[in-house]
């Protein structure tokens, strides 16, 4: 991939891949959010050893500012899963760094061990992941989808949990992930407005220096695509027509996601 001026300003594409869970084997029932911890490490070593350079999304947006011609990805996880301790051995051995987006109300949770979602990293785990060279972003408080909260919900989610990250780490939180990646116009202020310096939803397709810094697509890695099938995913996005369907469809759910919560009291995702 590379970059052509134009103007002041040089244009880039760059992947950013997400992920969730990095269980130590495959699960007995396929999961889209899971990916075995060797999956893992073949995805990664493969980009390294094609020459790209694997950091957070902070990072990468800085390292595109620098050289936008340069071979970066940025690697996200989200949720603040417990298995993430395997991701980080992973990236130490690859030579990568990453972002992992925290949901603060479930930091330290601790769950039965067949629990779909599973347990959480606590504030002193997370600590010893941010030393290992993680960026540690928000997935706000209480993973809401954002885009249909009353504004004064959406800074408390937003303010709250950079705070509580901050507070808790000592570290400076830039990086904010739209839990279920939903980020309307309005939410994306609050964001900026909070004092972050960048933004991510889900998209399914590739960055672009023509994106709302604070609304940046990522690329959902899903369990079983190695090899070539992986190479593809970098290189030019999800395949099919699934993801252009769900970009159009985003008004019309999002109306309806609305709906539901004044009218039923639910929150759909």
């Amino acid at each position: 991939m590379t970059a052509a001026g134009t103007g002041d300003r040089a244009r880039w594409r760059m992947p950013v891949l997400m992920y969730h869970g990095i269980p130590a084997t495959a699960p007995a029932e396929p999961d889209v959010h899971k990916v075995p911890v060797a999956e893992l490490e073949d995805q990664l070593a493969a980009l390294t050893g094609d020459g790209w350079q694997l950091v957070g999304l902070t990072e990468a947006l800085a390292l595109r500012d620098a050289d936008p011609a340069a071979r970066v990805v940025g690697v996200t996880f989200d949720d603040g899963l417990l298995d993430f301790r395997n991701a980080v051995e992973v990236l130490q051995r690859v030579g990568a760094r990453a972002t992992m987006y925290v949901p603060t109300a479930d930091v330290g949770l601790r769950l039965a061990a067949d629990d779909p979602h599973g347990s959480r990293l606590s504030w002193s785990e997370l600590a010893e992941v941010a030393a290992a060279g993680i960026e540690i972003g928000s997935h706000s408080v209480n993973h809401r989808t954002m885009d249909v909260l009353p504004r004064r919900e959406v800074l408390a989610e937003v303010a709250d949990s950079k705070k509580a990250i901050e507070d808790a780490l000592g570290l400076a939180v830039d990086s904010f992930c739209y839990p279920h990646g939903y980020a309307s116009r309005g939410v994306a202020a609050a964001v900026r407005a909070a004092g972050y310096s960048n933004g991510c939803i889900v998209g399914r397709r590739t960055a672009t220096s023509g994106d709302d810094p604070y609304r940046l697509p990522r690329l959902h890695v899903r369990p079983g695509v190695t090899g070539h099938s992986f190479d593809e995913l970098v290189r030019v996005g999800e395949p099919g027509l699934a993801p252009h369907v769900k970009r159009a469809a985003t008004p019309a759910w999002r109306l309806a996601r609305r709906t539901a919560r004044h009218v039923l009291h639910r929150e759909l995702t």
